[in-house]
């Protein structure tokens, strides 16, 4: 084996051969490329991240959920309502910090969310420079340009900021295997701490970093760094604590009307929508480049065996465990979690994929025909990914300020405002500053947020809506109009009875959406069959996405 002195007089020798310059050539030719890549993928994602800022328009219910949560008078209030919201501590305090210094418009909250974004790219561009000494190239292209990650990752939620600081906790695990000291195990320290308080999905994946940290540094004997790994995870797990409590004495009560036993097939076509978005090729194609990549590491483990690869064979561990690991124990907690799957669900675990991808991908860039292949590879994302994202990144949120707007216009000062269903009545009491009296179906008593306590009584009520349905009839037969904001069903639901029964009901038990579609079919009945005239006074907008695309609806007069 050649010292130090005789390889670095190897190394000189070969580049002042001609070979050896020619070489060196090559090599500056691929990074001059890399870089122009590189900052054009980052204009790119920028610019999509702006666009997305400006055409976003309004609050969603489940964001108009966290602000108001957020926004409560004191903060024991926020923490004694932080039961009813799917996030920890950390992200109403920052969402409370932030809505304090800069506002609570529509553009300050766009702007939180574009910051976001924005801190994504520090983030990859500190990473790549700092660690892995190169720009950044693919990281950037799978999350950046992920349709998932424009869009709910700049909700005003915790999913877009808990799956950047998801990458910043693997970010600091990688470092600390390439580089162990106690400043780098304070980093990383703080960083889990951070993730998990902001995003519950990350406590999952910051356990399969320590293990998969711990193993790597297993393998390379440093059995010390190991334990202290594990100790650490250990102490970040302690932090979920009262949660854990809260859960068990508080949210266990009426947690069974949000309970759903998903497919398998539903949590996959979820996971797929959260790597790719809108089509199934950009999907497939996303998941292609993980498993090539995660191939090449495995058999790559095969060649490095030598000491002097320690740290190589560390990283390639790390990355071997972390992939298949985190999409298992992801699926676990999903299952455990029983709650209705949706694509945001999974942006954490597909940013920590993305990451990992990137990590082994810079490991083999050494070679010069992966590093083509990579440039080849983010060029082509660069020239169609944002034309398929497109439709999407234009899309608004929600119409909901414009049927709150209309009817601070025009609703006469004695008519009467029916939301249905209840959850739309989060993002309507946000945006409607009128004075009439509105009420949801089923009414409850807080609309700030989401209240599936207050929904849980109403479901084992004999006559849930018989509240409603008086005050109706009374606007009606008054000769005042009866706004409907959200629409209602004129045919019965399928596979649905009329009535249900308190719940739990035999047939569909605690499933909230059953008794909602039920509901909103005997409020189309009594406006059917009882008010003299119905009109369309606003419809669905082509331009808001479906999530919460809302129509307004005027019914005047009483038939007998």
């Amino acid at each position: 084996m050649p010292s130090g002195a005789e390889a670095a007089s190897t190394t000189k020798a070969q580049s002042n051969s001609p070979n050896g310059k020619a070489g060196d050539k090559k090599i500056a030719r691929i990074q001059r490329i890399e870089w122009i890549v590189a900052v054009l993928l980052s204009a790119v994602i920028l610019f999509l991240l702006i666009a997305r800022m400006t055409h976003a328009g309004p609050l969603d219910r489940d964001e108009s959920d966290s602000l108001q949560l957020a926004r409560m008078p004191r903060f024991s209030d926020v923490l004694e309502n932080l039961q009813y919201t799917a996030f920890p501590i950390l992200f109403p305090t920052t969402l409370r910090t932030y809505t304090t210094l800069f506002g609570t418009s529509d553009t300050s909250l766009r702007f939180f969310g574009f910051a976001v974004g924005l801190l994504l790219l520090g983030v990859v561009w500190l990473y790549s420079r700092k660690v892995n000494r190169e720009v950044p190239l693919l990281l950037p292209a799978l999350i950046g340009l992920n349709a998932s990650f424009l869009t709910t990752g700049g909700w005003v939620r915790g999913y877009g900021l808990g799956s950047v600081f998801v990458i910043v906790a693997f970010v600091l695990t990688a470092k600390l295997l390439l580089q162990p000291s106690a400043n780098g195990l304070a980093a990383v320290l703080l960083a889990y701490l951070a993730s998990m308080q902001l995003l519950f999905f990350n406590g999952v994946l910051v356990a399969v970093m320590a293990v998969a940290g711990a193993a790597a540094f297993l393998a390379n004997g440093e059995r010390r760094w190991m334990w202290l790994l594990l100790c650490l995870a250990a102490i970040c797990g302690l932090s979920y604590l009262p949660y854990l409590l809260i859960i068990v004495f508080r949210v266990s009560n009426w947690a069974k009307v949000i309970y759903l036993s998903a497919p398998f097939g539903t949590e996959w076509h979820q996971f797929l929508s959260a790597c790719g978005g809108l089509h199934v090729a950009v999907s497939a194609a996303w998941l292609g480049v993980v498993l090539i990549v995660l191939f090449g590491a495995m058999w790559r483990l095969g060649v490095v065996g030598s000491a002097e690869r320690a740290r190589e064979r560390g990283v390639l561990i790390f990355g071997s465990i972390v992939i298949p690991v985190s999409a298992l124990a992801y699926y676990a907690f999903m299952r455990m979690a029983r709650n209705t799957p949706h694509e945001h669900h999974y942006l954490a675990l597909v940013c920590l994929i993305a990451a990992v991808t990137d990590l082994m991908v810079v490991n083999f860039s050494k070679c010069d025909s992966v590093r083509l292949v990579r440039v080849v590879i983010v060029a082509a994302a660069i020239c169609t990914l944002p034309f398929v994202v497109w439709s999407r990144i234009c899309e608004r949120q929600s119409n909901i300020d414009i049927v709150a707007a209309r009817l601070e216009k025009d609703a006469r000062p004695n008519d009467l405002i029916v939301v249905n269903p209840w959850w739309l009545g989060i993002s309507f009491n946000h945006y409607y500053h009128g004075k009439n009296r509105w009420i949801t179906v089923p009414e409850i008593s807080d609309h700030r947020i989401h209240r599936y306590d207050l929904l849980q009584a109403k479901m084992a009520a004999f006559f849930p809506l018989s509240d409603v349905e008086q005050e109706i009839a009374a606007g009606l037969k008054s000769g005042n109009r009866v706004w409907i904001v959200g629409g209602i069903r004129l045919k019965q639901p399928d596979g649905l009875p009329t009535v249900l029964a308190p719940a739990p009901d035999p047939e569909v038990g605690w499933q909230n959406n059953a008794y909602t579609a039920v509901w909103a079919y005997q409020l189309g009945h009594l406006i059917r069959q009882h008010a003299g005239k119905l009109d369309e006074v606003l419809g669905k907008d082509r331009s808001v996405r479906e999530w919460e695309n809302v129509w307004l609806l005027a019914a005047e007069g009483w038939r007998y």
